[in-house]
């Protein structure tokens, strides 16, 4: 459903660019994450109990998922064509989207065993309840936009042509993408940023071709992915604006963060070299940064 967005948000443009040290991170324990039987797996959300949803393929449909304390749930929004669950939050709320039975594409929250049809696909829900997400206007431009204490604003960053909202902590800081070009040109023109106490703040991974900032946690960390300049896509973890560190599982030809918790555990998704996708959980097992590069160090648990 479209509706008329009469909300504006006061834009304090930010100067000054995140911090672009790129230094070695923590070194981290690598699980990948496979729903039993399906054909792809992609993990998108990661709750402080260590819960992961994300979604999977299987007869050629996608399904959500669950998984907790080892065990994996489907999650299907009944009569849908496919169910895609995003986020997850501390309460184990479940927000995602799901196309009708005309295609039509809405929003979902599952709640204690009930879902609830929420028209803002893409939308997150922090700790607290509050929302992040995207819209498209009846004109087909592409918005953030953040419900917080009941109150609906649109988020676009200053002067581009497209937003995305795509995190939220129970701050309210949100982190999402940015272009000044179309949507369908921005293969290599895209930008992370962070909206805090109403200011932007924009940033790109050093040398990136493009950038994506997904997920914040509550300490401000930020999960994401870059592009370099032979088009391959990586994953990256920022440290409260001051530095990256790569976040990329072994042996793979593709990357990407997409949340994570409080405890700096990390889920996203990965193509292993025979081109087959999976999520993967990346635990940290030495939390501080080295100063020597060659030190970090990846163990693989699981294919």
């Amino acid at each position: 459903m479209r509706k008329n967005w009469l909300f504006c948000i006061l834009i304090v443009s930010a100067a000054a660019l995140l911090g672009n040290a790129r230094v070695p991170g923590p070194s981290f324990q690598f699980t990948s994450i496979d729903f039993p039987g399906a054909t792809l797996t992609r993990a998108t959300g990661l709750n402080s109990e260590g819960q992961i949803v994300g979604r999977y393929v299987a007869g050629g449909a996608f399904h959500g998922f669950l998984l907790s304390q080892g065990t994996y749930s489907s999650i299907d929004v009944p009569g849908a064509s496919y169910t895609i669950a995003h986020g997850i939050n501390a309460e184990g709320q479940i927000v995602g989207r799901y196309a009708g039975a005309h295609g039509a594409v809405h929003g979902f929250l599952l709640s204690a065993g009930s879902f609830t049809t929420v028209d803002y696909p893409n939308a997150i829900y922090s700790s607290r309840g509050d929302i992040a997400g995207t819209y498209i206007d009846a004109g087909g431009s592409q918005h953030g936009f953040s419900l917080i204490g009941g109150s609906f604003r649109s988020i676009d960053f200053p002067g581009a042509t497209f937003s995305e909202a795509i995190g939220i902590n129970s701050e309210g800081e949100i982190t999402g993408v940015y272009s000044y070009v179309t949507r369908i040109e921005t293969a290599n023109n895209n930008h992370g940023f962070v909206l805090k106490d109403g200011a932007f703040t924009s940033f790109d991974f050093p040398d990136a071709a493009s950038t994506f900032a997904w997920k914040v946690n509550e300490q401000g960390q930020i999960v994401g992915c870059w592009v370099d300049t032979n088009g391959v896509v990586r994953g990256f973890l920022q440290n409260n604006g001051s530095s990256f560190a790569a976040v990329e599982f072994p042996g793979s030809t593709y990357n990407y963060g997409s949340a994570i918790n409080d405890s700096g555990a990390i889920v996203g998704t990965y193509i292993d070299a025979g081109g087959k996708t999976h999520g993967y959980l990346a635990t940290k097992t030495r939390p501080d940064a080295s100063s020597h590069e060659e030190d970090l160090r990846f163990r693989v648990v699981g294919d």
